[in-house]
């Protein structure tokens, strides 16, 4: 091969990549560290695996702190975070950006200058968001008004009443409407980041982080905030909790209430009542709503088809699934929420 021949094949394989991304986390009054934490620390991820991979040159994201004023912000008793820039002095760039804020922030005025500039990068970021109580924030900018929205389950009712005119859904780990993003609260942060960050790069480096984060699983946007496995886990009775576990970890095994009696070693009849008792459900409709959940992530993270995620959560036949489905959509979750402050 000549040399111009070389030098063809070179630009042929060389990659037009993006310029680096600035993702900007403003953060108002004290906020939780891991809501902080948590995305910050899926965009560094995603950085350094794709520049360590080859696949990029220059950095895929560069993560900017902006602060409500100039003091250290604070994350908890006794920790502070320096280093971020105040908001009306960012004068960089941003594609991203995320608004945080603690609970309090609900119940509190918000500068209205500061709204006035977020309201303002609608029109010049690539997207924007929020995690946990900074949907309030939005919601005051105006930025969420005709649109579908989430908040910490605790407050969504108050989004709602506050301001009706945005579709609240109390339910959803996060949602995405247009360029607009929202999520719950604190760990749901990660999980907005990361669909983010499969939006950018695909889906393949987004279950990398994960992995190497080592969460439990991939939560997608339909996931419910409070699911049937944390509900079930607050039952007395260790031996439910360890069944519980079990089933959760085989939804294509036999789990019918003969057969999970004889595994718990119960009677049918009393295993039944004492299910119920603790989980607050009937062993069927338990197994059911788990078998349902699991699908519902299988198909938000895979292009299985729904025969195939319906045999391996359990429910054998594609129908069956649908059927469920269908029926998860008229149907609250059966579980309360349990009583706690909103974190």
């Amino acid at each position: 091969m000549d040399a111009r021949s070389s030098n063809g094949a070179a630009r042929r394989l060389e990659v037009k990549e993006w310029p680096t991304r600035r993702v900007a986390l403003l953060v108002l009054s004290s906020g939780h560290l891991m809501s902080l934490a948590g995305p910050f620390d899926v965009f560094t991820r995603a950085s350094l695996a794709l520049s360590r991979s080859g696949k990029r040159r220059s950095p895929a994201y560069e993560v900017q702190l902006l602060t409500q004023d100039e003091t250290p912000l604070s994350t908890g008793p006794g920790l502070s975070l320096a280093g971020g820039v105040r908001w009306d002095k960012a004068d960089f760039p941003i594609d991203t950006l995320l608004v945080l804020a603690s609970p309090n922030t609900a119940q509190s005025r918000i500068d209205p200058a500061l709204l006035g500039w977020i309201r303002a990068r609608v029109n010049d970021v690539r997207r924007i968001g929020s995690i946990c109580s900074g949907a309030f924030v939005l919601a005051a900018a105006g930025i969420l008004d005709g649109r579908q929205a989430t908040t910490h389950w605790e407050l969504a009712d108050q989004l709602a009443r506050r301001y009706p005119q945005i579709s609240v859904d109390g339910d959803r780990i996060f949602t995405h409407d247009g360029n607009i993003w929202t999520s719950a609260g604190v760990s749901a942060g990660i999980d907005l980041a990361l669909a983010m960050v499969e939006e950018d790069h695909g889906h393949a480096l987004a279950l990398e982080i994960a992995r190497r984060m080592v969460l439990f699983m991939r939560r997608g946007a339909g996931q419910k905030q409070f699911s049937s496995q944390l509900a079930a886990q607050a039952a007395d009775h260790q031996p439910i909790r360890e069944l519980i576990a079990w089933i959760s970890e085989h939804l294509d095994a036999d789990l019918s209430v003969p057969a999970l009696a004889r595994r718990i070693g119960m009677s049918e009849r009393n295993f039944s009542r004492v299910f119920t008792q603790q989980v607050s459900t009937t062993p069927a409709r338990f197994v059911a709503h788990l078998r349902t959940e699991a699908a519902k992530v299988k198909l938000a993270a895979t292009p299985a088809k729904l025969e195939a995620i319906a045999e391996s959560a359990g429910f054998g036949a594609g129908e069956t699934l649908r059927r469920h489905l269908r029926n998860e959509e008229r149907l609250r979750s059966p579980y309360a929420a349990p009583a706690s402050v909103a974190t």
